[in-house]
């Protein structure tokens, strides 16, 4: 233990100590810089111990101890609990396990960060049986009344037989064209599956999220929605856990939704305190018995059917909750759930404290708690902070995952006097000892149901030379339906983990409210708006303003709609700096400073009176780098961009496996994307909004171990999990065997986006 600043003085002679006091202890100042490198010394010896073994090990450590071993670098994945680490630490037990699916799977897991599943397709081919090895499952024809063993069919839990299918899973060799317009599933995998030396590789995209306690959204006195916001949304299944090589990859070791049958046959798995979904009334667990799976879809009179009696029913393909007529109806429901989305992004319960300050309420001159006894409302807390003058600081609390319906327009809109700071933050409740509470930006989210507005105050005279800065407000973890509109005199806003929903609300089958509609609206002078793991509708700011958008989602609804514009959506906007983005729908900017790694999904309407679907007013500043734009452009230079000329737009198109908000899948990339764009950032990754999962090298690096660690003379391919874009059947618009229906988006009604079906249809 090194000795402190006050320790090595009491060493000196008192002589010295005496003359250093009369001579204003220049002496003791020395020792306290001596002391603090004898700490960081100290602390570099004591890593050096640390540094021996992988598990504690600094990272730049790690590639040496990889080295010892034999292993080959792989991509580093960031954010993840395993990566490198992981995989050097296991090494040995993978190659003491080698050419088992134990240690497939656990290498795959290990390099990827992301839940894997290894197949050997051949155990499931249909051959001549011996009589020496019987197998009673294989079974040569499918049962088409197991109804659980068809609702797995194609994934990687599928147990039906198949005849053998000689093409091979391997990737295909081939020579990649520049820029490489081929689907990225040509790059995992083969056409084939079903074959001797086959071994397919499953990797999960999805993340299951857990909502804790929080209010079920009502629909009338018996039938309520899990989702807060009144949309119909898959649950996901809680994962089990799971330890280095303990067992093969099961159903409950990776997150995806929950089927009925599943749910029905395993109703005690998926319910219950801490698993996938539980329900509430008036704070009492409902129990199991009284639950029961029903297909709650919509029929024709605005139903949902009905539940048996004394029964509870759960829908967790729709989300939907429906009480008997017999059982009494609770004063509150409250559930308990998991969700499924790809990433850490737009609000939700993981951990956000690396991007907001210590919640420590003695910090700020003002501090309210939404829900409590002084702050029963959002609106009362405002009103408090409104009284506030400049350069005032304040927090306001929204705790765990409570929702609200609010109005914060008008009279009681939020006021920003200059140089005050206020946040808005949803946060977990700590509570210790009587009136002791402390709070951490993780497990919570809040729900805000209407509208807010932000009123931006300058200061009134003094030196014009020497401004005061503006007010600046920080929402944290919120969800809103409705718009946010900053309006007056200038401001400072800034959305963190936050999401507006596009088209301001949600419809029960979760079609937009009011598709296109502006979810931020700037007028007020020279704001500047920040938004960072956000999802957002249309934005439409003043081009006197700035506006920084990193890691989120622009969605106006339609690529012919408009995502960025001035106050009008018509005009040009304020200046825009966006990184790692998807933006679905067209921008008309005054200056682009700088679009890097981001995808522009935008198309010019027929007889549109836009220059361009990305429409930049200056041209001679700014930098376009790294992203794909749409064929009519007028942007500033630009460097290694998709597609190099508007005749390769079709061919290097972006492909999703859903554009719906909403959906778990959303504005995630599908098998069926170019290479081009999910190689196309600077750092090899995908573009877009996604870009920090670094999916591109995870997947690389499963291909890489995957061959080292199979039989050998067997293939390998991989295969994500999602990978294709749900099929949505289209209403004809003519009677039953011919009609024609829009195929992918319309965008005003052109003839090349219609399809006609019928006979003869393929003559035209």
């Amino acid at each position: 233990m090194s000795l402190d600043r006050d320790q090595l003085y009491a060493l000196l002679p008192a002589i010295y100590r005496i003359r250093d006091a009369e001579n204003g202890e220049a002496l003791y100042q020395l020792l306290s810089v001596i002391s603090e490198q004898g700490s960081v010394l100290e602390e570099n010896i004591r890593q050096l111990y640390d540094d021996q073994f992988i598990e504690t090990c600094a990272p730049w450590v790690i590639p040496y101890i990889g080295d010892l071993i034999g292993t080959n670098t792989v991509y580093e994945i960031q954010g993840t609990v395993s990566g490198r680490r992981a995989e050097v630490a296991n090494t040995i037990g993978y190659r003491r396990r080698k050419g088992t699916l134990l240690a497939l799977e656990q290498v795959a897991m290990d390099v990827s960060g992301l839940p894997a599943a290894a197949v050997e397709f051949f155990k499931r081919l249909i051959t001549t049986e011996s009589m020496h090895r019987i197998r009673p499952h294989h079974a040569a024809c499918m049962n088409l009344r197991a109804g659980e063993e068809l609702s797995r069919l194609g994934s990687a839990f599928d147990t039906i037989n198949r005849t053998v299918d000689v093409r091979r899973i391997a990737p295909r060799v081939r020579t990649p064209g520049v820029p490489d317009a081929a689907s990225l599933n040509i790059a995992l995998h083969g056409p084939g599956r079903f074959n001797i030396p086959d071994v397919g590789v499953f990797l999960w995209r999805w993340r299951s999220f857990e909502i804790t306690n929080a209010a079920a959204s009502r629909v009338d006195d018996r039938r309520y929605m899990f989702s807060p916001l009144g949309q119909n949304m898959p649950l996901f299944n809680a994962l089990a856990p799971r330890d280095s090589f303990s067992r093969l990859t099961g159903r409950f070791d990776v997150p995806q939704p929950i089927g009925r049958r599943e749910f029905s046959r395993n109703l005690q798995e998926f319910y219950g305190a801490n698993k996938s979904l539980e329900i509430f009334f008036d704070g009492v667990p409902v129990d199991a018995s009284r639950i029961c799976c029903r297909d709650l879809s919509d029929v024709s009179d605005g139903s949902w059917g009905c539940t048996a009696a004394s029964m509870v029913g759960v829908d967790p393909v729709l989300g939907r909750i429906q009480l008997a007529d017999d059982l009494p109806i609770p004063r509150q429901l409250r559930v308990s759930y998991h969700y499924g989305f790809p990433a850490e992004i737009a609000g939700g319960p993981y951990d956000r404290s690396a991007s907001v300050p210590k919640l420590d309420p003695l910090q700020f001159d003002f501090f309210a708690e939404v829900g409590s006894s002084a702050y029963p409302t959002l609106e009362s807390a405002i009103a408090d902070w409104n009284k506030r003058g400049a350069g005032s600081s304040g927090l306001i609390v929204l705790p765990g995952f409570e929702s609200f319906a609010i109005d914060l327009t008008g009279t009681v809109a939020i006021q920003l006097p200059v140089e005050s700071h206020l946040w808005i933050v949803a946060a977990q409740v700590h509570r210790a000892s009587a009136g002791q509470f402390t709070y951490t930006a993780d497990e919570s989210r809040a729900v805000l149901h209407g509208n807010i507005e932000v009123v931006g105050q300058a200061a009134s005279g003094g030196d014009p030379a020497n401004v005061p800065p503006a007010g600046q407000l920080v929402l944290s973890s919120l969800w809103i339906s409705g718009w946010l509109r900053i309006s007056d005199e200038t401001a400072n806003i800034q959305l963190m983990d936050c999401t507006l929903v596009p088209g301001l609300a949600l419809n029960r089958d979760g079609t937009a409210v009011n598709p296109g509609a502006a979810s931020i609206v700037v007028d007020a002078a020279e704001a500047s708006l920040s938004l960072v793991r956000c999802i957002t509708g249309p934005i439409a700011a003043d081009n006197a303003g700035t506006t920084r958008i990193c890691s989120s989602i622009v969605d106006s609804g339609s690529r012919c709609s408009v995502a960025y514009a001035g106050t009008d959506l018509a005009s040009e906007g304020a200046d825009l700096h966006i990184e790692d983005s998807t933006v679905i729908g067209k921008v008309h900017v005054r200056l682009m400073e700088l679009a890097s790694n981001t995808i522009f999904l935008a198309q010019l309407a027929r007889q549109d009176r836009w220059l361009a679907a990305l429409w930049c007013s200056r041209l001679q500043a700014g930098c376009i780098r790294f992203c794909f734009l749409p064929a009519v452009v007028l942007a500033p230079r630009r460097y290694e961009c998709l597609p190099a000329d508007s005749s390769q737009e079709g061919l290097l198109l972006p492909q999703f496996v859903s554009l719906r908000y909403g959906t778990p899948s959303y504005c995630l990339l599908s098998g069926d994307v170019p290479l081009a764009v999910w190689t196309g950032a600077d750092n090899g990754s995908q573009m877009g909004v996604y870009y920090m999962l670094q999916e591109t090298q995870a997947v690389r690096n499963v291909q890489l171990r995957a061959q080292e660690y199979v039989p050998f003379g067997l293939e390998t391919g991989v295969f994500l999990e999602p990978s294709a874009a749900a099929f949505i059947r289209r209403p004809m618009l003519y009677g039953y065997g011919y009609g024609q229906f829009a195929h992918g988006d319309p965008c005003g009604e052109d003839e090349d986006d219609l399809r006609f079906v019928g006979i003869g249809a393929a003559l035209l």
